[in-house]
């Protein structure tokens, strides 16, 4: 698509495409109060791993940039101005969009996320769509909520789709905070926006283990797991597919199980299996794997040994139903006061498991431990002194 500006509902559109054009609009939105911002990435469904593929900010002039980081050399201008912590950055869920820039090296500062105020609002559902149908009469067209945006050029409809995620949040955003603060309720969202800036992204701790059936396995073949693991996800970066593609989940647990398995009928007769993996090539580098790992466990003496339940039944005594009553009759009362809806960003069943088991009150919130404190009091009911879990910034 030629660069040449769109418009939508009064507000400018523009593509971003070069280093050039990325300067004069970071010169320009630096000078924003407000900036509402989106993120459309791949996370392994078109492409090997968590890619962003676009960003769009809409300041409070009217104007939209949608900045297409494959044409640009240097994204860090970007990322300082989302660090920028003079400039409120208006996020509708913003966990996704933190958790990438994060990975990214980008340390986003100053957010205000609208889903967080629609949920402290009480509401059943919170959705952009759901929002701007609710508050102010917009539908939004959902067909391309699956577009692949690694594809190029974009399409006027992807653009224009993209654009519609930030061109109304600062009214949503001002509409919500009113009704937020009317209830006495800013410093709860303050917080819950501090608790998003500290998301850090992490790789999962032995994903292999996490895969369906893997914990049947034995310690031997959940070794030989591991190292077929590695292996598809190097052969995902490879083809840049989302490495199930390559060989689906099922199927890798099933090698693993069956390790002493004929490679080459394997590959042939089993469903899934990416077309290129059948070449005589990487069909050598999935049996040298294969090898490579079964020798690894042999040399390591792993057991062939079957791992006990990874779950067990939490025990139940009289005191640890007495501490899980004690908080259900607390969450209750916050139901009814607060709503069912913002109750669960209030007290979760994770808390009150903890509680039951532990005899330990343990908060990630200040304010929600304020009112579990509080209604407890209210009720009667005594609890121990909470710990308020630390977040790393």
């Amino acid at each position: 698509m030629e660069n040449t500006p769109l418009m939508h509902d009064g507000v400018t559109i523009k593509l971003i495409e070069t280093d050039k054009q990325l300067a004069q609009t970071i010169t320009k939105l630096s000078k924003s109060k407000e900036l509402a911002v989106d993120l459309e990435f791949d996370q392994h469904r078109f492409t090997y791993g968590f890619n962003l593929c676009l960003i769009q900010i809409a300041d409070e002039s009217n104007s939209c940039c949608i900045i297409d980081p494959f044409g640009i050399d240097d994204m860090q201008p970007v990322y300082q101005l989302f660090e920028d912590e003079r400039i409120t950055k208006i996020i509708h869920h913003a966990n996704n969009d933190i958790l990438l820039l994060n990975k990214l090296g980008c340390n986003i500062k100053s957010v205000l996320d609208t889903d967080v105020a629609a949920k402290l609002l009480n509401y059943e559902r919170s959705s952009l769509a759901t929002v701007l149908k609710g508050e102010f009469d917009k539908e939004i067209d959902k067909s391309q909520q699956s577009s692949n945006w690694n594809n190029r050029p974009l399409t006027e409809a992807q653009l224009r789709y993209a654009a519609i995620d930030v061109i109304y949040l600062h009214r949503i955003k001002d509409k919500l905070v009113g009704e937020v603060e009317q209830l006495g309720r800013l410093n709860w969202l303050q917080e819950e926006n501090l608790l998003l800036e500290s998301l850090q992204y992490t790789e999962p701790e032995n994903p292999h283990l996490k895969l369906k059936n893997a914990f049947r396995l034995n310690f031997f073949q959940q070794y030989v797991l591991k190292g077929l693991f590695a292996f598809r996800d190097e052969m995902g970066r490879e083809f840049n597919k989302p490495a199930p593609y390559v060989i689906p989940n099922e199927a890798l647990v099933d090698l693993a199980q069956n390790y002493q398995t004929d490679v080459h009928e394997w590959l042939n007769h089993t469903k899934g299996i990416h077309g290129g993996m059948k070449k005589p090539k990487n069909e050598k580098l999935l049996k040298d794997a294969l090898v490579k790992a079964i020798q690894s466990a042999k040399n390591n003496n792993i057991s062939q040994d079957y791992p006990e339940s990874r779950w067990q039944r939490p025990a139940r005594t009289p005191q640890t139903e007495q501490r899980k009553e004690d908080l259900t009759q607390v969450q209750k009362s916050i139901i009814n006061k607060y709503g069912e809806y913002t109750s669960r960003l209030i007290i979760t069943q994770s808390i009150i498991n903890e509680y039951s088991q532990t005899g330990k009150l343990v908060c990630l919130k200040q304010y929600a431990t304020n009112i579990v404190l509080e209604t407890a009091n209210e009720l009667g009911i005594n609890l121990p002194e909470p710990t308020l879990k630390e977040t790393s910034k």
